[in-house]
Parts: structure tokens; C-alpha cells; sequence
């Protein structure tokens, strides 16, 4: 325990650093540096004998996507479009995700698909890394900390989820989630997660936290509400990956917290979900 709680502590320091002190251009460094360690473990959950595999078709792709859209850019309002549709399209994946975890562990044919595995792989990393940099980017130039503030907001909806759902779970748990892909997950606990959540969002939002993003105030709540419920499925998609290839933890850099995929496989799903949701209404309401 007093390992785990020495971890935890350092990471809460090393995310101040990252968010609040360091430049953007040490942000970014920083982001890819987490993409980097999330594609390094992924390689195991893919059936891969050696993690280089699937490290290098990472490298190769968010090199592909930086070389048309050069982060830089972005803090000067200049944000291509192709890069909002590469993190929508992680939308899709996450839905489609969905029939695996409720067909598992019947159906696990899909994992022998190497071609298949490495594309899922792909598009729940590149647009967590690629919308990051989008929130952080925001405004940079007249306020500094702005994307700052708004990163941690986004991000933190899913730490509130998760407090929340443990907490709620653990004194009211009674309806499994998914028990094949988490057995201590539990209706209930999603339940009190989201409501925790939604709270923390609501306080977020009083204080301006979400920046341009709160505008639309429906188009707020709504992508917030999905980005909580989709970054359920993140936890339990990655759940499911290691139950198939038989591994508890995705790596062991962090100790007493396992891998880097472990303390992210939320955020995956629940930061490009939160633009994505939040851009198509805003749209569609105006």
C-alpha cells in the first residue's frame, strides 16, 4: 500500500509539471512520450512476440499525422481538418467495441486478425494523443493555461467516475457490469461514477474549466455524459485485451499501478469522445 500511495503521489507531481509549469511545445513532448509508453505495452495484448512490432506502426502513424498537421500550428488557430475527423473516428471504434465486450469470452476469433487488432490498437491511441494536444492548444497564445485547465477538466471527469464508481460499487454493488471482462464492475457503481462526475463537470463548469467548449452548455453536458460513459468502455475494451493474452497488468513502470495503458485506458476513450460529441452538437444546435 505505501508503495502504491508513494506512485501515486509522484504521478500527481510529474501531471502538475506536465499541465501547469512546462510550455506547450514540453506538453507535447510529454503527450507523445505517454502515446509512446501506451504503444510499447499494447504490442503483448496484441499477440505480438516482440512489443517493437506494434511501437514502430505507432511511431510510423503519429509521425504521418505530425508531418501534415505539425502540432505548432495548432496554437495558432491552425488545426487541419482531417485531424478532428481522425479523432471522431475513435468514436466509432469505441461503439463497435461494444459487440466484442458483450460476445466475450465466446467469441475471441477476432484477436487472430493481426491486421484487424493493430487498426483497433491504433485508433484508440492516435486520437487520445492528437486530442490532448487539441484541448491544450486552446487559446495558447492569450492565456497560457487555458488548454491547461481544460485538459485537467476533461481528464478528470474520468478519475471522478472512477472514485466514484469504487466508492458506490463497493456499498451498494449488487448487478454485475460485464462479469466475463471485470468481475467487480457493477451497474450500481457505473451509476454513482457517472453522478460523481456529472457533479465535478457542473463545478468545472462554474469556474470556466472548459473554456470554448462551454459555449454550448447542452453540447457541453452531453459530450461530458458520453465522454464519462464511453471511458467505462475504455477501461473494459483494455480489460478485455488482457483477459484474452492472459496478463494483469500492461506493464510495470508505474510500481503498485501497473503500465501506462492501465492509468489511461479511460482516458483513451472519454477525451476524443468529449470533442467529438461536443463539436457534432454544437454544429447541429446552431
Amino acid at each position: 500500500m505505501g508503495i502504491r500511495i508513494i506512485t501515486a503521489l509522484c504521478l500527481l507531481a510529474l501531471a502538475y509539471v506536465w499541465l501547469f509549469v512546462v510550455d506547450y511545445e514540453f506538453f507535447v513532448i510529454g503527450a507523445l512520450a505517454i502515446y509512446t509508453l501506451g504503444a510499447y505495452e499494447m504490442g503483448p495484448l496484441l499477440g505480438f512476440k516482440s512489443r517493437l512490432t506494434f511501437l514502430l506502426t505507432a511511431t510510423v502513424a503519429s509521425s504521418a499525422v505530425f508531418y501534415f498537421a505539425p502540432p505548432g500550428l495548432y496554437i495558432e488557430g491552425i488545426i487541419p481538418s482531417f485531424v478532428y475527423y481522425l479523432i471522431a473516428i475513435s468514436c466509432l471504434l469505441w461503439i463497435g467495441s461494444i459487440p466484442l465486450l458483450k460476445s466475450f469470452p465466446k467469441n475471441t476469433a477476432w484477436h487472430n486478425n493481426t491486421t484487424l487488432t493493430t487498426f483497433l490498437a491504433l485508433f484508440m491511441l492516435l486520437p487520445f494523443l492528437m486530442g490532448i494536444i487539441v484541448l491544450r492548444s486552446v487559446n495558447y497564445h492569450n492565456d497560457r493555461l487555458e488548454g491547461s485547465f481544460l485538459v485537467l477538466a476533461v481528464m478528470a471527469l474520468v478519475w471522478l467516475a472512477d472514485s466514484g464508481a469504487y466508492f458506490t460499487g463497493r456499498a451498494f454493488g449488487r448487478h454485475k457490469l460485464l462479469e466475463a471482462v471485470s468481475p467487480k464492475k457493477t451497474l450500481e457503481g457505473v451509476y454513482g461514477g457517472i453522478a460523481a462526475a456529472l457533479v465535478g463537470l457542473s463545478v468545472f463548469s462554474y469556474y470556466d474549466f472548459y473554456s470554448i467548449y462551454q459555449v454550448n452548455t447542452i453540447a457541453l453536458y452531453v459530450a461530458g455524459c458520453a465522454a464519462i460513459i464511453f471511458s467505462v468502455i475504455g477501461d473494459l475494451v483494455e480489460s478485455m485485451f488482457k483477459r484474452i493474452v492472459d496478463i494483469k497488468d500492461s506493464g510495470r513502470i508505474f510500481p503498485g499501478h501497473g503500465g501506462m495503458l492501465d492509468r489511461i485506458d479511460s482516458q483513451l476513450a472519454a477525451v476524443p469522445v468529449f470533442i467529438s460529441f461536443y463539436l457534432l452538437l454544437d454544429r447541429a444546435l446552431f
